[in-house]
């Protein structure tokens, strides 16, 4: 009685723990199926922007002077809308707001020089120039583009999580289904042909020592038995 009160009680937790199982598996199931048969917008949010937008302006300049003074032109190129600011930095911490400017740099050295252009859109660009300067030396040059221009990668992590993580559920609950199965089985087959119960009992040592003390002296007697003379036979 005790094994199928136990054996029943598996059975119901097993069923229950399917049915549970069962439905988030056909959710999960049905989220994965529909990222599979239309995975246009989850591969549209991980690509970059394509749309065709506003055309900046490209950045560029050249120099050109002697000794510690430079002079600086502005090369730049105008996108769909016109230039309105430049940002120039010739990296010993002068800065300038002008199109074509002069600096006297601090000291002779090679000094990292950069323009910002932006334009009525809000578009901008930059280029950078190394430029060294010496006493009594000319010096000139051509800057070059930002090489991060035009690079616009958004992915989203999120997104990408999401897939990852139904199917790694979806297989965990193909492992936990498989388990409750089993126990599922295992329970209604006991049911079906119950095991023999058993029987135990707990014996104190005394017990055991009172026993085997009588079994003792049961044999003992049985031995003296055995060992006694026959009586003579009866006398015609």
């Amino acid at each position: 009685m005790v094994h199928l009160k136990r054996d029943f009680l598996d059975l119901l937790l097993g069923i229950g723990f399917l049915a549970v199982g069962l439905v988030i598996l056909l959710f999960t199931f049905s989220q994965a199926l529909a990222l599979a048969t239309n995975p246009g917008p989850f591969l549209q949010d991980q690509l970059p922007d394509s749309q065709p937008g506003a055309r900046g302006p490209t950045a560029s300049f050249d120099w050109n002077g002697l000794g510690l003074d430079i002079s600086f032109t502005d090369r730049s190129t105008q996108g769909d809308a016109q230039i309105t600011s430049w940002d120039w930095n010739f990296g010993d911490g002068g800065t300038s707001n002008t199109q074509n400017p002069t600096h006297t740099f601090a000291s002779p050295s090679s000094w990292q020089v950069s323009l910002i252009v932006r334009d009525a859109n809000g578009e901008e660009s930059r280029a950078f120039g190394q430029v060294t300067v010496a006493p009594s030396q000319p010096s000139s040059g051509v800057s070059m583009g930002d090489p991060t221009a035009g690079l616009n990668v958004d992915l989203s992590f999120g997104d990408i999580l999401l897939p990852i993580a139904v199917t790694m559920l979806t297989f965990g609950l193909y492992v936990v289904m498989a388990i409750v199965g089993g126990m599922i089985t295992k329970a209604g087959w006991n049911l079906v042909k119950p095991k023999p119960e058993t029987i135990r009992v707990r014996l104190k040592p005394k017990d055991l020592t009172q026993a085997f003390q009588e079994d003792t002296a049961a044999m003992a007697a049985a031995a003296q038995a055995q060992a006694a003379p026959l009586p003579p036979p009866p006398k015609a």
